[in-house]
């Protein structure tokens, strides 16, 4: 017995396309550029199978098969999602489990072909369903118009909108994906896989700003183009890069971009943390209109944002630095090697007196070897989080004097927040390590006297509360 199909898509070409291919293959093939239409003709034809496009004017495919699925007599019918659209788009659209097979038109019609054969075989519907659904025609017009007016409405069908984002299942998908501590270039390797599916971009220009080894490479992620050298060029130019790692296979026979205006649409995004940049970010595409559904493009730059200060806080301010540590121990005096050598010191050195507020509770409440457990966590957090040439000692007021190089007083200041913020997280049982910095920046014609450095310091301590924790003077 010949089976029925019923193709939906808005595209004449496309339309035209799916006919001739399944008439090829002798199926009885019914075609409609509505939505609405294809359910009215559901009830005249009752097929064995339905192909729907996704995204189409008035009713998409997802709001059909929704429709049909609320429908307990045409429930049966199997229905193929055939779109642009991506696996991971369709999970974006549906909340529900209403549609078992979806197929991108990334995939020739051979395969589409092969699914229907082996859908309408493990499922095929008997003859008394169907003369079941042929007797239903007298309720389809009141069911259709409540349809198509539940159903939502896309003003301009000539563009395909990006489906809507779900956030928090992004976020997830991000967390899972990208290990910030792995390298850049494994990096942002996983985050084109996350994004892509969700954005159908053309071209994504990541520029990291804090990056291993000081080295400045642009990372482009592309698909349906292929980009010239010029343009390559012009974003290292751009950028101020010195190399850039390309992602994704892309075929010669596409069209080439040799400039930024052949791209129709774009967005860029400067992402910061605690007044440090983290990154640059770009989106192209060849569309019009692109970005018009500002909900994706506010997730996306939230998960991004969150990701480029989770990778800066995983490489810069978390990292151990291991190499010379031996040279940078806490003792109760300075040792006169070191003295000297910030007595000839050009950078710009800072002091900060570090006190540990709540350290009479610790010390009434804890034993003699827990309080050197805790100052040894201490001593491990604050070593691991200065720069290999920079120095702590601690003295015999339970003092930690930190020594450190900044290029101004507010990166000075921020480098002793972080390290307060790091002696925040310490728990010892059910006590946790309260810290505070007093910092002072002596330079008198470019040579650091530190005891001086130490007086001030411990002056603003006394003036610093809860509420500023570092003060620099």
């Amino acid at each position: 017995m010949i089976k029925k199909v019923i193709i939906i898509d808005d595209s004449s070409t496309a339309l035209n396309l799916l006919k001739a291919t399944f008439e090829n293959s002798l199926w009885e093939v019914y075609v409609t550029k509505s939505a609405p239409e294809a359910y009215d003709l559901i009830f005249k034809v009752a097929p064995d199978l339905i192909v729907t496009d996704a995204i189409m004017p008035v009713m998409g495919g997802f709001q059909l098969v929704k429709a049909i699925r609320k429908n307990e007599k045409i429930s049966k019918i199997p229905v193929i999602v055939y779109s642009v659209l991506s696996e991971n788009n369709a999970k974006y659209y549906m909340k529900e489990d209403l549609i078992e097979y979806f197929l991108t038109k990334d995939n020739n019609y051979d395969d589409l072909i092969k699914l229907a054969d082996e859908i309408t075989k493990k499922y095929p519907l008997d003859d008394v369903y169907k003369e079941e659904i042929l007797k239903e025609k007298a309720e389809v017009k009141e069911n259709l118009d409540k349809i198509v007016q539940e159903s939502v409405e896309i003003e301009e069908p000539q563009v395909e909108v990006e489906p809507e984002i779900d956030f928090e299942l992004l976020e997830n998908e991000i967390k899972e994906n990208c290990d910030y501590s792995s390298e850049d270039k494994k990096i942002f390797s996983d985050l084109f896989k996350v994004l892509y599916p969700l954005l159908s971009y053309d071209l994504m220009v990541v520029f990291p700003h804090c990056n291993e080894e000081n080295k400045k490479i642009v990372y482009f992620d592309i698909k349906d183009i292929l980009l010239s050298r010029l343009f390559q060029s012009f974003l290292l130019n751009k950028l101020k890069a010195d190399d850039f790692v390309l992602f994704k296979k892309y075929a010669p026979s596409l069209k080439t971009i040799a400039k930024e205006d052949e791209f129709a649409s774009k967005v860029e995004f400067n992402f910061e943390y605690k007044s440090t940049k983290t990154a640059f970010v770009a989106f192209y595409s060849q569309k019009e209109n692109k970005w018009q559904n500002e909900s994706n493009l506010e997730s996306i730059k939230r998960v991004l944002e969150k990701l480029f200060k989770n990778r800066y806080i995983e490489k810069f301010l978390k990292h151990s630095k291991k190499d010379g540590i031996s040279s940078r121990y806490y003792s109760n005096k300075l040792d006169l090697d070191i003295y000297n050598k910030f007595e000839n010191e050009e950078k710009n050195s800072f002091v900060g007196i570090l006190d540990i507020t709540n350290f009479s509770d610790l010390k009434a409440n804890l034993s003699v070897e827990e309080l050197d457990i805790v100052n040894s966590k201490i001593s491990q957090k604050i070593i691991n989080y200065i720069d290999k040439d920079e120095f702590v000692f601690k003295n015999d007021e339970d003092e930690y004097i930190i020594i450190i190089y900044a290029k101004n007083e507010n990166r000075a200041a921020y480098k002793f927040n972080c390290i307060v913020r790091l002696l925040d997280e310490i728990l010892y049982n059910t006590y946790r390590i309260e810290s505070v910095v007093g910092a002072s920046c002596c330079i008198i014609d470019k040579v650091f006297n530190i005891n001086e450095a130490k007086k001030t310091a411990r002056v603003a301590l006394e003036f610093t509360n809860a509420i500023d924790r570092v003060v620099v003077q």
